[in-house]
């Protein structure tokens, strides 16, 4: 069986969790509400925390500016109607971390932004940062409480190779082993991705996060965090052992690893959305853990869609004028959340 590397399916938000879990863990951490809207204009507001990760400043191999192909960003977008009421909302596909090249966003999603009475995000991590209940919540989910560690859930090799890996890259303390294989493997793709140089971590949801706190716009979760813990928890030991082994090994191709990074930017980036259901680098999955992978997507991809298109459903029938952002993933091949609403009767258009 092949199948595509999972990051993009979890980056709109997970990563962003991720992200902010290394804040909290080393004491700090800017919280994005501070963000101003200038980043629209800005070409990389992360080039210096990029490079400080990744140890390899001088590296053309690692630079997504070298591979990166779309220069002016024209992302897929969406609009949703309800014939019988006339009620309708825009959609579009995001990013968490993008490029240099990434903004200002086309006038095509700014005017859908200044028409709209609030945003729809996969989750407000902003709202996280200053809810000390919240994040309470959420860790508790995702740390082992019956007296085992991740040691007890990886391979002794794997766990080694984790270790030195995020030790490297400062991503690893002590309390790390207390948390579960799928907050690490998150964990080490945030890492990986923070070695490449000139990556932008100031994603789409986030700019417009930060624009909808300055104007005044409500701002409403997609999921809950529930969903989000569910979704780094999905997968087995097995699988998990062996996506964060192979990650890692990525890794060792810095140039490749970028390349693929890159690939996938380019197809969100020229609005090619479907074709990043079967793009990015791919690997080969043990027969024996193709059954783990099928269960993993459906919590990771499939359900998570069909819950974005019944809160995509709820907001049409209530009359809620909305900018609903959810990752670019949940868009691609044919069970994407566009589909399930055109399924649910709504006239779904391309118009992007």
């Amino acid at each position: 069986m092949k199948t595509k590397r999972t990051a993009a399916a979890l980056l709109a938000a997970l990563c962003a969790l991720s992200a902010f879990s290394c804040t909290e863990k080393d004491g700090g951490g800017k919280n994005s509400a501070e963000a101003s809207s200038e980043v629209q204009t800005e070409e990389n507001t992360a080039e210096a925390s990029s490079e400080e990760a990744s140890g390899e400043t001088s590296d053309v191999n690692n630079d997504l500016n070298s591979y990166v192909t779309v220069r002016e960003a024209t992302p897929a977008m969406w609009k949703v109607t309800d014939e019988k009421t006339g009620n309708s909302i825009y959609m579009l596909g995001t990013m968490h971390m993008v490029t240099g090249y990434t903004y200002p966003l086309p006038d095509y999603i700014m005017d859908v932004y200044e028409s709209c009475d609030g945003i729809a995000v996969e989750y407000d991590i902003s709202s996280m940062m200053s809810d000390f209940t919240q994040i309470q919540d959420f860790y508790s989910k995702l740390i082992y409480t019956d007296g085992t560690t991740v040691k007890d859930h990886l391979s002794e090799e794997t766990y080694e190779k984790a270790k030195k890996f995020m030790g490297e890259n400062m991503f690893y303390n002590q309390m790390m082993d207390s948390y579960s294989v799928g907050f690490w493997e998150v964990e080490i793709e945030t890492a990986a991705m923070m070695k490449m140089k000139n990556l932008n971590e100031q994603g789409v949801d986030s700019v417009f996060l930060s624009l909808a706190q300055r104007d005044g716009k409500e701002i409403v979760n997609v999921e809950s965090l529930d969903v989000q813990a569910a979704a780094m928890n999905a997968s087995s030991d097995e699988l998990c052992d062996f996506m964060i082994s192979q990650l890692i090994d990525s890794t060792e191709d810095m140039a490749s690893y970028t390349e693929s990074f890159a690939r996938q930017y380019d197809l969100w980036a020229s609005g090619k959305i479907d074709s990043l259901d079967e793009a990015d680098v791919e690997n080969d999955i043990p027969s024996d853990l193709e059954d783990d992978y099928a269960d993993y997507l459906e919590v990771i991809l499939y359900d998570r869609n069909k819950g974005m298109a019944e809160k995509a459903d709820e907001f049409l029938k209530e009359g809620r004028n909305y900018f609903f952002m959810v990752g670019a993933s949940h868009f691609a091949g044919k069970k994407g959340v566009d589909d399930l609403l055109e399924e649910m009767g709504y006239t779904v258009e391309r118009v992007a």
